[in-house]
């Protein structure tokens, strides 16, 4: 005779010679047996994972299924491919935004550079001019200079006009 008790496992119900009834559990299940129990007939519906296949025993009767024949290839591969999606979004987007950036101020960087080199040029060009402009008037200053000290030789002498200091 067999019993089953909620959250146990089957039992066996023995009787001694004196009629006495005494429990004698089966052996332990295996670790990820579930059980279902039956409708009645006392026989339940374990199912487990033995060598890569599910199998299901009712009584003394057990089907074993292949697990490929339990979840399709095809949506292995799905699962496969939405999980490198997910793992693309999540790793991949931040790393090219963060070498997206790292072009973009560098190409500002390069910009920057360019624009105060050609600033500077423009400085060194005007600073040119005027150093020119300053030397053509220190020219125009030194040749006024000569002329005048010239016309001061070829001068003849003073002559002293008498001041009348009784007027």
């Amino acid at each position: 005779m067999t019993r089953h008790t909620q959250g146990q496992p089957d039992q066996t119900l023995e009787r001694l010679p004196s009629g006495q009834l005494i429990v004698a559990p089966d052996a332990p299940l295996p670790p990820g047996t579930i059980v279902f129990t039956g409708n009645g007939s006392g026989d339940n519906v374990r199912i487990n994972m033995k060598g890569g296949n599910v199998v299901l025993t009712q009584g003394t009767n057990t089907t074993t299924i292949p697990l490929n024949d339990v979840v399709p290839r095809g949506l292995v591969q799905i699962s496969w491919a939405v999980a490198a999606s997910v793992i693309a979004v999540f790793i991949g987007w931040p790393i090219a935004r963060a070498v997206a950036r790292y072009l973009d101020r560098r190409g500002r960087a390069v910009r920057a550079d360019n624009a105060l080199e050609a600033q500077l040029a423009q400085r060194f060009d005007a600073m040119e001019r005027n150093i020119d402009t300053v030397a053509v008037e220190m020219e125009r200053l030194s040749e006024a200079q000569r002329f005048t000290s010239k016309l001061m030789e070829q001068r003849p002498a003073a002559v002293a006009v008498p001041v009348d200091t009784n007027r």
